[in-house]
């Protein structure tokens, strides 16, 4: 059992016994193995932070008494769920409740603050995703995620082409986040960087759990509502939220709702559970990045020539997913058929996109244990297959244009003018891995395999009203293996290394931004393939302190890079550079000093093109652009009933903007503070009050990479102080 909850109630939820741990270790739980750091450990360490949770369940503690808590186990391996000590890779879990105490749950930046190696840049443009960013993967998104893999609950968000779109997520009933940072990732197929898997809440043991979350500050506001329950094998959870506000810039008004229904029927031998999303944002305006010197002067200021083409987007989508599973003495099988609609229609500055999206896909998983001359074997196997189904069509953005003769693509005064693609693009991806896992005494070794194939396919529909026809294919694969092996060196400390493969295949909006504007797919863009060597240490170094150190060096060739073409209107098109390098590492330590929760976590990385050539210029040794060489992130939190005080501290080093090097965006330290009630009276309320970016700084939140016009900064917001209101009953769990 996991023991969590705040100084008046205490939760509980399952998790699978790791056999092999001492029982004094299972019994000990996060305090040693996933607790947070003191910031004088980290001045200490003389800039040595770590994360608190980041590979821990860390429980919310009354602070008159201990109670045991579980070791840590991660589910991102395509298994069964896993002692982190035993993976040979970088794995992080956060358990957000009490990781992350009185977080509002607004987006992923705020949830997924303090995980080493990862970068989650927020936008501040409703009309856009956080871009996260692995080890540096990821980094190339000009709008929502790439290069890594996002799951919610085992059911894959990210598209058959490797993309994702994670607006409709509502982050209201995710009660912990896991990461496999780095190409061990690849075991899930068209990724480079790793995978996020946010995990629903656990349904109440009995009873019945309403609540209702209201946050608000001066430019937005969100109400959510949720309610969960069970009844014998029967459990249920269904929450509907409503976001609206004007944003902290200027021409970024937004408008949403998103309805998440989960149920879940239990039997003997295994689980059935049906999962909808629908979610739907009939307003969202896109306020584009600012200049150098509007960063420093007005970051609040939008885009002139967004405001003047009205850019921004409006969203639906719906998706459904079923899911069972069913275990043995000695094994488990699973499988889970999802299907999604998207409805898009995306006013840009230089053309407007209408996209009418269908989803289909099957993932299954078998997996076997045993024992063979004194060795604990696993093997598990299974399949993904997934299709895409885009209808684009591309208009002219006549907003703010004279209807004349000379402009024949704005015939009317309407913002739609004349249609310029209309293609529907096709995306059939299918891969079959494996994973074995010996373990003798105190060594685990660990492989897996994977093989892709990613077929791609455009129909013009203009060239078939010409000419009868114009169909265009093309078909990326790979195989990419992993071998790694995680050694005990004390009960609760394990050394690891590991070579791994990756394999990234364009997405179809990258193929079909064909630089000369024409419809079809770009055929000289390539998948981009990388090879990561990686060795760590991870496990409890002092008593509660929790250290995961890990280095690595990752080469890639065709790595995927955007750049944009004078008076394109910031249109994103997409090159591939000869070969890049990546070598750095991440420090993670954690503990807990009494009431205090204190912790941090800190990334370097080398990130240069090796073998890169545009034109006449040569690039090599020059930074890749978008990826900071240097982050880290403190926080500390103080506990006493019936309360909490966190002040929480995210650094990140000045970045190149382009390829040349010649444009940087400047370093920053942004400071947080909140402070809460844990549990106010019977009926549950929960206050808290917190303050953002306390001194008001002016920062880049996110890069543009390799921009024109000199717009590549999108900033962050200044001061704000928000309220974040829960009330509810906490039944058990």
């Amino acid at each position: 059992m996991v023991t969590s909850g705040d100084s008046n109630r205490v939760r509980t939820h399952h998790v699978v016994e790791d056999t092999r741990t001492p029982k004094w270790l299972r019994s000990c739980g996060p305090r040693c193995v996933g607790g947070r750091i003191p910031l004088l450990l980290w001045c200490g360490l003389a800039g040595a932070i770590g994360i608190g949770g980041s590979v821990g369940d860390v429980g919310a503690q009354d602070t008159t008494r201990a109670r045991p808590l579980q070791a840590v186990r991660v589910t991102v391996t395509r298994e069964s769920a896993r002692s982190v000590l035993d993976l040979p890779f970088g794995a992080s879990r956060v358990s957000i409740d009490s990781a992350r105490t009185g977080i509002r749950r607004a987006s992923l930046t705020e949830m997924l603050f303090n995980v080493p190696g990862l970068e989650v840049s927020n936008r501040y443009n409703p009309t856009q995703d956080p871009r996260l960013a692995v080890r540096g993967f990821g980094s190339r998104s000009a709008f929502g995620i790439r290069g890594v893999r996002v799951m919610r609950d085992g059911v894959p968000l990210t598209q058959a082409d490797g993309q994702t779109a994670v607006d409709f997520v509502d982050l209201e009933g995710v009660g912990s986040a896991e990461v496999m940072r780095g190409a061990a990732g690849a075991l899930y197929g068209n990724a480079s960087g790793g995978v996020l898997e946010l995990k629903s809440d656990p349904f109440p043991s009995r009873g019945f759990e309403p609540t209702v979350r209201y946050v608000a500050n001066a430019d937005a506001t969100r109400l959510s509502a949720s309610s969960a329950g069970s009844s014998g094998a029967f459990g249920w959870r269904g929450t509907a939220t409503h976001n609206f506000g004007d944003g902290p810039r200027d021409y970024s008004e937004f408008r949403s709702t998103a309805f998440t229904g989960d149920a879940s029927w239990r039997g003997s031998a295994g689980t059935l559970r049906a999962q909808l999303t629908r979610y739907d944002s009939p307003t969202a305006q896109n306020p584009g990045a600012v200049t150098a010197a509007e960063l420093r002067t007005v970051p609040t200021v939008a885009d002139s020539q967004n405001v003047l083409r009205r850019a921004g987007k409006e969203v639906g989508q719906t998706l459904l997913s079923l899911t069972g599973d069913r275990t043995w003495d000695a094994g488990s099988a699973s499988a889970t058929v999802f299907t999604g609609w998207r409805d898009l229609y995306n006013p840009l500055a230089f053309a407007i996109i209408g996209l009418d999206r269908r989803t289909l896909g099957v993932s299954t998983r078998v997996e076997q244990r045993g024992m063979m001359r004194n060795h604990l074997w696993r093997l598990s196997a299974g399949a993904d297959v997934q299709s895409q189904r885009d209808d684009r069509r591309n208009f002219a953005n006549c907003a703010g244009q004279a209807t004349l003769p000379s402009l024949p693509n704005c015939p009317t005064v309407n913002q739609r003018g004349t249609e310029s693609i209309h293609q529907l693009e096709k995306v059939a991806s299918a891969g079959l891995f494996a994973r074995g896992e010996v373990n003798r005494s105190v060594v685990t070794v660990t492989g897996t395999l994977r093989g892709d194939q990613t077929a791609f396919s455009v129909r013009d529909y203009r060239a078939l009203y010409a000419v009868g026809g114009a169909v265009e294919s093309r078909t990326m694969s790979a195989v990419t293996p992993m071998l790694g092996i995680s050694l005990r060196a004390r009960p609760t400390l394990a050394v690891y290394a590991n070579i791994a493969s990756s394999f990234e295949t364009p997405t179809t909006t990258e193929l079909a931004n064909r630089p000369d504007g024409s419809a079809g797919l770009n055929r000289d863009l390539k998948p981009q393939r990388g090879r990561t060597l990686e060795a760590g240490v991870k496990g409890i170094v002092a008593r509660r302190v929790f250290v995961d150190l890990a280095i690595f060096s990752i080469a890639t060739r065709d790595e995927l890079i955007p750049f944009e073409i004078p008076n394109s209107g910031g249109r994103r098109y997409f090159r591939n550079a000869g070969k890049t390098q990546r070598e750095g590492g991440e420090l993670s330590v954690s503990t807990t000093v009494g009431p205090m929760d204190l912790g941090g976590a800190l990334t370097r990385l080398s990130y240069t093109y090796e073998d890169y050539r545009v034109g006449t210029t040569v690039l090599d040794g020059k930074k890749v652009p978008g990826v900071a060489p240097l982050s880290s992130s403190l926080f500390a939190t103080a506990r006493r009933s019936p309360g909490f005080f966190t002040v929480e501290m995210q650094q990140g080093a000045r970045t190149a903007a382009d390829d040349a090097n010649v444009n940087y965006a400047p370093g920053w330290v942004l400071w947080n503070a909140r402070v809460g009630v844990t549990q106010w009276a019977a009926a549950g309320v929960q206050p808290v009050i917190g303050v953002d970016n306390i001194f008001d700084r002016h920062y880049a939140a996110n890069i543009v990479t390799n921009a024109t016009r000199g717009r590549f900064f999108e900033p962050g917001a200044g001061r704000r102080v928000y309220v974040s209101v829960r009330v509810g009953r906490v039944s058990a769990r």
